[in-house]
């Protein structure tokens, strides 16, 4: 019947459940005095899901905004909406209007969005300045009460406001950590070899990319020794799966990973001078040294296939192929945005307002994202003082959001598509609708992990694990045919710890984490 048809085209188009009514105000008065009327004439309230499903911000949305609202302020009296009782609503005292997203901004000719949450309520109580009739401001200004500096900072109610970084919690640890003379030599060593190389460089680089790419685009890996073995996982896992990985180019860090991937079959870019500063080890830790290291690393093979105009889908290597990624960044319902990421799941303050997983995500070749990276490149040194470039990455982001428009989406943890670590770690649900088959996501990223050995242990309990256990650590010379020698066509499945999932019961392991129940 009729009213059956709308409730399906109002499914179909996201309609809002807003019920459009008369609004009153008892108010004679204006809402706002003179002395704010100059850049503030009326207010209303919209439901914050009804506002991100209206338009995409980008960011993830928290949860709880079906149930919670967002102000919306007008600045002009010709921006207020149409409807007279709507807009004397506003404009007057009373309660604050509630309204649908649409009508609310039908007037709005700009809309400048700021995202407001205190980074700790337990410690903290945090004031809102709006500041209107001063010069048009991009940034938000932090004050705190704070004693001490940067990491010796402490919060102190006693002590008077002041300026401090945005990266600063409630505790008043500064988690902004600036570069050292060290550091800074040492990032101005690469860009004297970036620069001494860079033609020749973007020769030899582009002539490979002109062979492998498909549609403009290429999967950028980087390696080195420590982790070659999961490269190897991934290349294994993805050929039993029927994945081609004809355009998959690794940027090997030492010749041992050089070796490995072309024999597995896979394209790699190879350049001593760039990649000296990588160790060959593996990261003992997340954050540590030598993963700072390879950090740079990665910034330096995704400016490089960027710049030469290649749209890129960059990985970290312990990631595992379900269905083609492509299929999806390059469907026309998500043409929308410069920039894909994964969401990371980590909601500290340090990466705020995107909380993007610096592991997997696409990119289209542009103006704007090409000054994105051509940046991280010349921030080398606070990547190494942070050592991890996802925090420099995330804070370049929201900058460039603001100076060129870079139109940046995270695919939100909520979401089943693009699972990773933390859903492995913090969402039983998902991973047990993972292992009975009822989701198929695109990939899986083994991150939210201490080290190595946990994620080889997490990918065999799931069956992720294809490659030999005698192969690892081999140098390519002496595995003669890899592919053959090396890869199982079905997966290696080995139990580990009882409280972490697996595709198969684990109920005799260990427990990895104290007081966690088994998951089966």
């Amino acid at each position: 019947d009729s009213n059956q048809n709308c409730n399906e085209i109002c499914k179909n188009m996201k309609c809002n459940n807003t019920t459009p009514r008369e609004y009153t105000t008892s108010g004679t008065s204006k809402r706002f005095s003179s002395k704010l009327s100059h850049w503030a004439t009326g207010l209303v309230s919209i439901n914050r899901k009804d506002l991100f499903d209206t338009y995409d911000f980008g960011v993830p949305m928290s949860d709880g905004a079906d149930k919670q609202d967002v102000l919306l302020l007008y600045n002009e009296r010709k921006a207020v909406p149409n409807e007279r009782s709507l807009s004397r609503a506003a404009e007057y005292d009373g309660d604050i209007p509630h309204t649908t997203a649409k009508e609310a901004t039908e007037n709005c000719d700009s809309m400048s969005v700021v995202f407001i949450k205190n980074p700790d309520s337990r410690k903290i109580g945090q004031c809102v300045a709006l500041v209107g009739g001063q010069y048009q401001g991009y940034h938000v200004q932090r004050w705190q009460r704070l004693i001490g500096e940067g990491p010796k900072g402490k919060t102190d109610r006693s002590a008077p406001l002041r300026v401090t970084s945005r990266m600063t919690n409630g505790a008043g640890y500064d988690e902004f950590l600036l570069p050292k003379k060290e550091l800074v030599e040492k990032h101005q060593g690469i860009m004297k070899t970036y620069f001494t190389y860079l033609t020749k460089i973007r020769e030899d680089l582009d002539a490979i990319l002109k062979k492998i790419a498909v549609n403009n685009s290429v999967v950028v890996m980087t390696v080195n020794k420590g982790q070659s073995d999961l490269l190897m996982n991934f290349a294994c896992s993805a050929r039993a799966r029927g994945f081609s990985l004809g355009n998959v180019l690794v940027f090997p860090t030492d010749i041992f990973s050089k070796d490995l991937a072309e024999g597995l079959g896979l394209a790699t870019f190879y350049s001593h001078e760039l990649m000296e500063h990588v160790p060959e080890r593996d990261s003992k830790r997340y954050g540590d040294g030598t993963f700072g290291a390879i950090m740079m690393a990665k910034v330096i093979c995704v400016h490089l296939v960027n710049d030469l105009g290649y749209d890129l889908l960059f990985q970290d290597v312990d990631i595992s192929w379900y269905k083609n990624p492509f299929d999806f960044f390059h469907s026309a319902e998500n043409s929308g945005f410069d920039m894909y990421f994964q969401d990371d799941g980590n909601r500290q303050q340090r990466f705020a307002p995107y909380s993007a997983n610096s592991g997997f995500y696409f990119v289209r070749s542009n103006d704007r994202s090409k000054v994105l990276f051509r940046s991280m490149m010349y921030a080398g040194d606070l990547i190494f003082a942070a050592r991890s470039h996802q925090q420099v990455l995330v804070q370049f982001l929201a900058e460039h959001n603001s100076l060129s428009g870079l139109r940046v989406k995270v695919l939100s943890r909520d979401d089943s598509e693009f699972p990773s670590g933390y859903h492995y770690n913090m969402r039983k649900d998902y991973m047990k609708q993972m292992v009975r088959g009822d989701k198929t996501p695109y990939v899986f990223h083994m991150c939210w992990t201490l080290n190595r050995d946990d994620k080889v242990a997490y990918m065999k309990q799931m069956g992720m694990w294809y490659l030999k256990d005698n192969c690892v650590g081999r140098k390519a010379a002496s595995l003669g045919d890899i592919n053959t020698a090396c890869c199982s066509a079905e997966p290696i499945i080995e139990c580990f710890y009882k409280d972490k999932a697996s595709i198969i019961p684990c109920k005799d392991s260990p427990q990895k984490d104290k007081g966690s129940p088994s998951f089966w």
